[in-house]
């Protein structure tokens, strides 16, 4: 049912943005026969129609076809939200160009919003497909001392599914082991919640190399995906899946709590709920969103990681997300004995694209306080 309701959402929000992009390019570039607009409506009802259509395809069919069907219609999505970018900059150009003595002919302000268009969108594949490593030192109190200047990993939203595969995947198992973390923690959205050939999905993971294990806690497109199906494709990995569950590795306890749906989700007593749970000794939650802080400081968490924004995933959406979720939307917030990190994650929603952020693996190393 949710993947329904989210599914009838983007449907509704696709098709305003579509017949805005048509509204656009047809004063833009002055279409205004009837034959014209005709041709540049067919054209976005195509791409509109690709989307859907290449949406369903690969749920019933994972093949070579289906998977680049799909990339390159999700692809048209992220090129008609930096049209729209660069139609603002090239209005923007036009209104107060000529008071600044730079008045643009008609030639190169077309020529800027194709090129900026064309830069932009290949600007954000290379974002979405060529992590970074990004690097935080985060204070416990108590930390024990196994843990003392550790390194580990945070991952996040690597969407795993028809776009990033396994060659993806394995860049990033290589990535991680270069890094020699203590630990590796998996902050939700290993999948992108659409049905995919999983056939090659332990051997990546049987690849990845940590002296404490690696854990998962999941978020909302895992359940999309479905959870019973997401424990039968890591049953034979070496992933702990803490689906609302703790463990205690070296004296720091070790928190999943998975994503909810429940409008009254009570994150405080998820946390304390938890068998043999203590407030007083150091600990780190693996929660997808980053919501409910307070409760998790009051519940007495020392450190958060989470995902979930993509840090907007295009621009400007960035700016939304961190107003979404009041200034958490990306990075290292810190507050008395408590840290959280959002992580902006490794792979992409939608368009295969970032223009506000890049994909990034997060290395964070432990000190004591």
């Amino acid at each position: 049912m949710m993947q329904l309701i989210f599914f009838a959402v983007s449907v509704l929000v696709l098709l305003g943005g579509y017949f805005l992009a048509w509204l656009a390019i047809t004063k833009f570039f002055n279409i205004n026969t009837f034959e014209g607009k005709i041709i540049t409506a067919s054209f976005v009802i195509i791409i509109f129609v690709s989307i859907l259509l290449s949406s369903f395809l690969i749920h019933k069919w994972d093949n070579l076809f289906t998977r680049w069907y799909y990339i390159f219609s999700a692809f048209w999505i992220g090129v008609l939200v930096n049209f729209g970018l660069m139609l603002f900059i090239v209005s923007i150009w036009k209104l107060v160009g000529p008071s600044l003595g730079l008045s643009p002919n008609a030639i190169q302000i077309k020529s800027l919003l194709i090129i900026g268009t064309i830069i932009l969108s290949f600007f954000g594949l290379f974002n979405a497909f060529v992590p970074k490593v990004k690097d935080y030192e985060v204070k416990i109190k108590d930390l024990p001392t196994a843990w003392h200047d550790k390194e580990i990993i945070q991952i996040s939203d690597v969407h795993l599914g028809p776009v990033y595969r396994k060659n993806f995947f394995s860049r990033i198992i290589k990535k991680i082991n270069n890094l020699k973390p203590e630990a590796v923690f998996i902050t939700g959205d290993l999948f992108d919640g659409m049905e995919a050939d999983f056939t090659w999905m332990n051997h990546p993971f049987s690849k990845l190399e940590t002296k404490q294990g690696i854990y998962y806690a999941f978020g909302n497109h895992d359940l999309y995906l479905g959870f019973n199906y997401v424990h039968e494709l890591l049953k034979e990995s070496s992933v702990i899946i803490l689906d609302n569950k703790m463990v205690t590795k070296d004296g720091l306890q070790l928190i999943g709590i998975n994503y909810s749906f429940n409008h009254d989700f009570n994150l405080h007593e998820a946390i304390l709920n938890q068998v043999g749970y203590s407030e007083n000794l150091p600990s780190i939650l693996l929660y997808h969103e980053p919501k409910h802080i307070e409760s998790a400081i009051k519940a007495g968490i020392d450190l958060q990681l989470s995902g979930h924004t993509h840090r907007g995933q295009l621009f400007p959406f960035n700016w939304l997300a961190n107003i979404m979720y009041k200034g958490y939307g990306y990075g290292l917030f810190e507050k008395d004995n408590f840290s959280l990190i959002t992580n902006s994650g490794l792979g992409t929603w939608g368009p295969p694209m970032r223009t506000s952020s890049r994909s990034e693996i997060v290395r964070i190393i432990l000190r004591p306080l």
